[in-house]
């Protein structure tokens, strides 16, 4: 599932279906799925391992640790650090958010027009203390391409 090149070489592929073929397997993956919707769903599109499993309470953590780790692997999302939450109880300092190849995957297969569906059902869900204290945690930016891409600084 992860040997799916970072980058297509149109001109040198064999058969550049097979690459959207792998691509569709990937992000349809229920479990993938609502991780992807659940990131974009998130304010700052950028959310701790804690935030994300709170939005799939039908899944295990191992389970949805396991396929952050195949879409880390794929290069559809990265793992953001943020040291100076380390030295902090009670916040996260890991968070995952989408490379710049994962954004433009998401707008290459029109994951991007669901944002503010997914805005609006994160904002209105109930969430606990702990939940809330990680989603307003400091936390790195994203790269400017994701930014914009995902249209960011539209929306502060």
């Amino acid at each position: 599932m992860t040997d799916i090149p970072i980058h297509s070489k149109s001109d040198r592929e064999k058969n550049p279906l097979e690459r959207q073929q792998k691509l569709m397997e990937l992000l349809s993956q229920e479990t993938r799925h609502s991780i992807i919707q659940a990131l974009l769903g998130h304010p700052k599109t950028l959310a701790s391992a804690d935030e994300i499993n709170h939005f799939i309470p039908s899944k295990s953590k191992k389970t949805v640790g396991e396929q952050l780790d195949v879409l880390v692997e794929a290069s559809i999302l990265a793992v953001y650090e943020y040291p100076p939450n380390k030295e902090k109880r009670g916040l996260p300092w890991k968070f995952f958010g989408f490379t710049e190849y994962g954004a433009d995957i998401l707008g290459d297969f029109n994951y991007l027009k669901g944002v503010p569906m997914a805005r609006a059902v994160h904002q209105k869900t109930r969430k606990p203390e702990k939940i809330e204290r990680h989603e307003t945690a400091p936390r790195p930016p994203l790269p400017e391409p994701v930014r914009a891409t995902l249209r960011l600084d539209d929306e502060e």
